[in-house]
């Protein structure tokens, strides 16, 4: 049935006829229908309405003063609808909860009936600004044609209550799943999704669901089996699924490749798996987690491999989606095909360039790079098979001739054998080498390396040498695949690639201390110094004996770092000392500090000339504890997509503020609707505004 076509402006006039009744002993009394009579160019008309069209659970009486908007029906035949008790002495009071605001005003959605309705600020009676997702309470009038919300106050939080859950689960199959790549503002249906279920009777019922019905985040696929409940609208008992799970036979029936691997790392909200059945570290996000099990490094997972969809036809991203923690033990990455080997090392391992990064990339590759045995297989013939220093065991590393005992393993993903559980016989050899310590256990560098020769190395209290002088600095920057690294002296930066790192990249964190070798790499516009053999000092290693002085100072930038301006000579930032506060600056020049990376309370926070910030003076002189004084913003999540998302506020209209995931506070899982605190950076250098400091509102 198509819906009436309603009037565009409210019209005013008196009940003449009241609804009937239902008495309490079950008779009705009265008419089946009211009767509202208007006046329109001198002549008088009167409209019926029924107990739908009326407003607020309010009881018309006759003689009542109401406003109402006509109704034309498909037949063409009129009606009052959305009809308002109009009573100046006595207002009816509505209920709603705050769902959107704006610089001076906001919209209600409403408890009564599945509309919004609008409010300035100025109607607010509350000692307290309101705030999205308040519960209020307020009166209606009609201004300039237009309904508004006036005499707003504030309900106990809980107070407005939409719809109904029930208790009972639902089994049911998605027909079609939400496009969360796909823009908002292209889908104007709330509740896009669709499950069809079985009902009671046995009849097959479909149910839409929206973007936030679901237990989490994780992609939905049609003809996934599914767990819900029905939730019923109060005020129009619309009913739709929510609190959709996913039911793991699911895989069982889709016919979709099911891959296994193990966490190799994490970052903020998401993080990278090493699969059993290929070489590449497959991307996931914490939202693909089917459950609620906290994922760790080396958790063992289930997973789906899927092109990203944030991805494009010249960077095809993979990764893992429908993501099922499974216990530990489950994941086999190689399996032992002989055991009791015996050999000769014919090749030692090149442990020297070996570092964490480069085996994780290459995990299965140490034939090229490790060492070799010859040894005789069970069926006669004589193999040479590779090893590398990991696949050591005991306290040494076998030398060239070392007599070897090992096991082979073949690997799942390459069907490659190696050797493993590498056990050299030390009995009358005494070229054999101590293993090396694994870099994050070494200790700090001394001037006692001595590098021996290319078989031999003297190992100290400290760690390999490598070639030219050692130096410290702070990591300043991270990119795609490279980042820079402040020197000690906070005066310059030295450019490194993450190759060169002697550890997992993603470990790498702004501002966490550093040690390095300098060497050249070669540009378009020559050579140029970088930093190589980078690995992470403890906290606290360079300069422990600076202290920082107690008070605290107001000041602004007068200039950003050189990451904030690459344009500039200089690499680090000035702040000069405000005499007047936060909001008005002297003319006259105060007393200006450095500062650097390290310098900065959030490593992540975008300075820029003129920015007012509160910081401390260290013993040296230097601008630390750095934070900038913003005012805080309130506002709720749009949509995520991916690595960044968007927020339900515009500097301008039509574009809602982008925030990377990287600015939220404490890596909290955002989703879309969530209530935020932020504060509005805007880039000065190309204009553009976002997000930062963003922090989940309780």
């Amino acid at each position: 049935m198509e819906d009436p076509v309603l009037s565009e402006e409210r019209v005013t006039g008196t009940v003449t006829t009241e609804l009937r009744i239902t008495n309490s002993d079950g008779s009705i009394q009265g008419d089946t229908q009211g009767r509202i009579s208007y006046e329109n160019r001198g002549e008088c008309f009167f409209l019926p309405y029924n107990k739908d069209d009326v407003e607020g659970n309010v009881t018309l009486r006759t003689g009542d003063k109401v406003s109402f908007q006509i109704a034309t029906n498909p037949r063409g035949n009129l009606g009052a609808t959305h009809v308002r008790l109009e009573n100046p002495a006595h207002p009816v009071k509505y209920q709603g909860v705050v769902c959107s605001m704006k610089e001076s005003f906001g919209f209600i959605e409403r408890a009564d009936v599945v509309k919004e309705i609008f409010f300035h600020f100025s109607e607010a009676k509350t000692n307290e600004p309101l705030e999205l997702g308040d519960d209020v309470e307020f009166t209606i009038q009609t201004r300039n044609g237009k309904e508004v919300a006036c005499n707003i106050t504030t309900l106990p939080s809980g107070t407005v209550v939409f719809e109904d859950v029930c208790n009972e689960t639902v089994k049911g199959q998605v027909l079609k799943p939400i496009e969360r790549t796909a823009p908002r503002h292209q889908s104007t249906d709330p509740l896009p999704g669709r499950i069809r279920y079985r009902a009671p009777d046995h009849s097959e019922v479909e149910i839409p669901f929206g973007d936030k019905d679901q237990q989490g985040e994780f992609t939905l696929r049609h003809g996934d089996w599914v767990e819900f409940r029905i939730a019923t609208d109060r005020r129009d008992q619309l009913q739709r699924a929510t609190n959709i799970s996913l039911l793991l036979e699911s895989f069982k029936v889709s016919g979709e490749r099911r891959e296994q691997g193990a966490v190799a790392a994490i970052k903020d909200n998401y993080g990278f798996i090493r699969c059993a059945d290929r070489d590449a570290r497959i991307y996931f996000h914490f939202n693909e987690v089917l459950d609620d099990t906290t994922v760790v490094v080396d958790t063992e997972v289930e997973f789906t491999v899927c092109q990203d969809s944030m991805s494009n036809f010249t960077n095809q991203k993979m990764s893992a989606i429908r993501i099922k923690v499974v216990p530990p033990g489950t994941v086999v990455f190689e399996t032992i095909v002989e055991r009791n080997c015996e050999g000769l090392v014919t090749k030692e391992p090149a442990w020297g360039d070996w570092s964490p990064t480069k085996m994780s990339k290459t995990p299965d590759k140490p034939i090229d790079t490790g060492g070799l045995v010859l040894y005789t297989s069970k069926d006669g013939t004589k193999k040479s098979i590779g090893f590398s220093p990991k696949s050591c065991v005991g306290g040494t590393l076998p030398a060239l001739g070392d007599k070897v005992e090992f096991n082979v393993a073949q690997v799942k993903r390459s069907k490659e054998l190696k050797a493993v559980d590498v056990r050299a016989d030390l009995s009358g050899n005494s070229g054999s080498l101590v293993l090396p310590t694994p870099v994050a256990c070494l200790p700090q560098p001394s001037n006692n390396v001595q590098v021996v020769n290319n078989n031999h190395i003297t190992v100290g209290n400290s760690k390999p040498a490598v070639n030219g002088a050692i130096h410290q600095g702070y990591i300043a920057a991270l990119k795609d695949g490279f980042g820079f690294i402040e020197t000690h002296t906070h005066d310059s930066e030295v450019f490194f690639h993450f190759s060169n790192f002697e550890g997992d990249a993603s470990s790498l964190e702004l501002g966490c201390e550093v040690e390095y070798t300098v060497g050249s790499r070669t540009s378009s516009g020559g050579s140029c110094a970088s930093a190589e053999n980078v690995n992470i000092l403890q906290k606290g290693t360079i300069a422990p004996h600076v202290t920082i002085g107690e008070e605290i100072l107001s000041g602004k930038v007068v200039r950003p770092l050189r990451s904030v301006n690459p344009e500039q000579a200089a690499y680090c930032g000035v702040i000069t000392t405000a005499l007047t506060g936060f909001t008005c600056f002297s003319d006259e020049e105060g007393a200006t500090y450095d500062f650097g990376i390290t310098g900065l309370s959030n490593k992540r926070e975008l300075l820029q000339v003129g920015d007012p910030v509160q910081f401390q003076v260290d013993s040296e002189g230097r601008a630390v504890n750095i934070s900038a004084v913003r005012k805080k913003k309130k506002s709720t999540v749009d949509s995520i997509k991916g690595q960044f998302g968007f927020l339900s506020y515009e500097l301008e209209e039509g574009k809602k503020l982008f925030f990377h995931i990287t600015e939220v506070k404490d890596g909290t899982n955002l989703q879309a609707g969530d209530s935020v605190e932020f504060v509005v950076v805007t880039n000065q250098r190309n204009g553009k505004s976002f997000a930062c400091n963003v922090s989940k509102l309780p």
